[in-house]
């Protein structure tokens, strides 16, 4: 044993300590506190993108399944099973309570697409436009409908790509409600043109701001072709 002056164990000042003092400690959980309130929003920021490349991907892959329905059949399916595409709101059906004959329905129904999750949206939160909702089951149950997160261009049915001369819109985030629209990208919403490329096109004030229905009239028609057409401009 070590003696200073005066007889004090020395040991006593040459014991190391170990591990951190309450202050430290405050102090690390501060520091960490503070960088997660820095990184959050860029975090949040990269998921929101992730998913809105994904939703782009999907609208791609559903051209490509048209493409090839096309392809096979010369001619898209019908939108719905109303004359002259009737209601044109009414344009996301994958199962319309008694078969898979219009609108997406051909394309799941054992021919170009494997999984159903492609016809929705992932940032899509009304309840009736999700992928196997209560309100929205998958596989279909009869008679229900089974709606898809993004809608078709009117007009189409029975033409195929080559008869459109110039680039339009073709299958885009759903061409809805007001409220089925904020629901998902709220500023705005992604699209694919016949031409195959895809773009996001921010909302020029009609797709938020309009007087679409429920339940669907005709008289909403030129409410949707002025969608369309903005659409259309952006390309």
């Amino acid at each position: 044993m070590t003696l200073a002056k005066g007889g004090a164990d020395m040991t006593q000042f040459t014991h190391r300590r170990c591990g951190f003092t309450l202050i430290e400690l405050l102090v690390v959980i501060a520091i960490m506190g503070a960088l997660m309130a820095i990184m959050f929003p860029s975090l949040k920021k990269a998921r929101q993108s992730a998913k809105d490349t994904q939703c782009l991907n999907r609208i791609r892959s559903i051209y490509v399944a048209y493409s090839n329905y096309v392809q096979d059949f010369e001619r898209f399916p019908a939108l719905n099973n109303d004359e002259d595409d009737g209601a044109w709101q009414y344009n996301y059906n994958i199962f319309d309570g008694r078969d898979h004959d219009e609108n997406f329905g051909p394309l799941i129904n054992g021919r170009s697409l494997d999984d159903a999750k492609v016809f929705f949206c992932p940032v899509q939160k009304d309840p009736y436009h999700m992928f196997n909702d209560r309100m929205n089951p998958w596989p279909a149950i009869m008679p229900r409908d089974s709606r898809a997160g993004y809608g078709r261009r009117y007009g189409m049915s029975g033409k195929s790509f080559s008869q459109f001369k110039t680039t339009i819109g073709f299958v885009a985030d759903l061409i809805h409600l007001p409220s089925v629209i904020k629901s998902a990208h709220k500023t705005g919403v992604n699209a694919v043109y016949t031409d195959g490329h895809g773009r996001w096109v921010k909302d020029p004030g009609i797709f938020m701001d309009n007087e679409l229905a429920h339940p669907f009239d005709l008289l909403g028609n030129s409410i949707i072709e002025d969608i369309w057409d903005a659409i259309d401009h952006a390309k």
